[in-house]
């Protein structure tokens, strides 16, 4: 026989899949009590977090969650999240196309805008799922799909520690930190792997932008490009021990590509980091001096000013890469003319210390 207290629990479960024990809340998937039909989750994560995000614990349980909708978790308070099911994005391609939300950078949008203060996010065994072949599929080798989405973005935090994040199969960039500080995220697992002739292209492990006093530590990186890369106005960031498989490696940038918006990267480490089969390991990359209405990054730009210094590259052992070493100051555009115009932008106090590396071809720097 039931008692009252677990027909509460039963009811409170089968009316909204968010179980409340004070300031907890666990969340179901839908799909348990519709005959385990794909039913979108993302209302029901919206009523946790509204819930418990403030002083409180929002749980995914055990469980396969359908994201089939944006989920946007921002305004978070002294708030803990902790992730043991699996988060499963839809393939819904015309959807995300048109709702993914913009992130102010480029053309990018995200599918998962998350942040807050004081703010931690465990993944205590499970894992976000971006269903990423699809999107490779779709994209075919191109570069910078408006509308396709990165598939969380950590946005306006302070005191943000994330912490055994997995994520699988990344529809755009794995991660975003924008507009945050003080931010720790260690013992993150990114794959990007794809099972068709299309490539990983645009599967960043992660990117910063707008952001400062940064730690990135114990991470492992399976990716078609740049595996962290620090963009426009990022200070303060250091990156220790990851391992990075395919994809272009450490970077700094892209960054020039507004002409009014100055990009400044400063203080910036990278130390005991191995790649293997990458197309660079340590990599400063900037947009042309004059503005290109089209570009091969996808988009228009350059023209921007700003300033890159005090940047090091420490401890790295490049295993295959085709150029270790690359500083280049024109990298969206095959117009000689163009690159030439680069002046309004200084790369200055770069350091590459005790750097290994066999390289593919037989240049091992461009600088």
């Amino acid at each position: 026989m039931l008692s009252l207290s677990g027909l509460a629990l039963f009811a409170g479960i089968a009316s909204a899949y968010v179980v409340s024990n004070g300031t907890t809340c666990y969340l179901y998937p839908e799909s348990q009590i519709h005959l385990g039909r794909n039913v979108d989750d993302t209302p029901s994560i919206h009523q946790a977090f509204d819930q418990c995000g403030t002083n409180g614990t929002v749980v995914f349980t055990e469980e396969t969650f359908h994201l089939n909708t944006v989920v946007n978790t921002t305004g978070l308070l002294n708030c803990l999240v902790e992730l043991k099911g699996e988060l499963l994005f839809s393939t819904n391609v015309p959807y995300w196309l048109s709702h993914s939300i913009s992130v102010g950078l480029q053309n990018q949008s995200t599918a998962w805008l998350f942040g807050g203060t004081n703010v931690t996010f465990l993944g205590q065994g499970g894992s976000i799922n971006g269903n990423g072949q699809t999107w490779y599929d779709e994209n075919q080798n191109h570069s910078n799909q408006p509308g396709r989405p990165i598939t969380i973005t950590f946005s306006n935090s302070t005191n943000l520690w994330i912490e055994n994040l997995r994520i699988i199969q990344q529809q755009f960039w794995a991660t975003f930190v924008t507009y945050s500080h003080n931010v720790t995220m260690k013992d993150v697992y990114v794959n990007g792997t794809s099972n068709s002739r299309w490539n990983t292209v645009n599967t960043d492990g992660s990117d910063t932008w707008n952001s400062r006093d940064i730690l990135m530590e114990n991470w492992t990186v399976v990716t078609g490009d740049d595996c962290i890369a620090a963009k426009g106005n990022t200070t303060n960031l250091h990156v220790k021990n990851v391992t990075c498989y395919g994809g272009a490696g450490m970077t700094i940038g892209s960054v020039g590509q507004y002409p009014n918006s100055p990009d400044y990267d400063e203080n910036i480490v990278f130390e005991q980091v191995r790649t293997i089969d990458t197309f660079n390991g340590a990599y400063i990359k900037t947009w042309q001096g004059e503005t290109a209405g089209v570009s091969s990054n996808g988009d228009a730009g350059g023209g921007g000013s700003g300033l890159i210094r005090n940047i090091t590259f420490k401890d790295f052992d490049m295993i295959n890469c085709s150029l270790p070493l690359q500083i280049t100051q024109c990298i969206y555009t095959e117009d000689a003319g163009a690159c030439e115009t680069s002046k309004s932008r200084y790369i200055e106090d770069i350091h590459f210390e005790n750097i290994t590396a066999t390289s593919r071809y037989n240049i091992a720097a461009s600088l």
